[in-house]
């Protein structure tokens, strides 16, 4: 005789709406708040127009190239730990950008990708996450706090 467990489905709170949405938002202060310093950035690193431009877009391109490839990442690695990854990736992309040394533009492009590729897995695990856990009433609240 087999016996069948029937375990209850985790349930979203508001701490992991706070926490995902928190996720969210580091990815967007980090990746939006260049367009505000560009200047500022140009002139401290000695770069170019061009080169600051650059940095300025390049990280939504390789957020867009990548994530389809970072949701089927978190399908089969795990939606959590593929959060946890992007949110590592965030911090390793800022200190290479604050580690930039004057008049070379590779480390500030370099962790502008690499902050395109943070983006890339926070965004689609973070929005699997808050259709796994919450349901009807409950996940429309959650998506809208997601997407603010």
């Amino acid at each position: 005789m087999q016996e069948t467990s029937t375990a209850t489905p985790h349930q979203g709170t508001d701490k992991l709406i706070f926490g995902i949405v928190l996720a969210v938002v580091t990815f967007w202060l980090f990746a939006q708040t260049t367009l505000n310093v560009a200047p500022t950035m140009k002139s401290d690193l000695g770069v170019t127009t061009n080169i600051s431009n650059i940095a300025v877009s390049i990280t939504a391109l390789f957020s867009g190239i990548f994530i389809v490839v970072a949701g089927g990442l978190a399908d089969s690695l795990g939606r959590v730990r593929l959060t946890v990854a992007g949110l590592a990736l965030n911090a390793i992309g800022s200190l290479l950008i604050a580690a930039s040394p004057t008049g070379t533009a590779v480390w500030l492009i370099t962790g502008r990708i690499v902050q395109g590729l943070s983006a890339a897995c926070i965004m689609p695990a973070t929005l699997a996450l808050m259709k796994a856990y919450y349901d009807g009433a409950a996940r429309q609240r959650a998506l809208s706090f997601w997407s603010c």
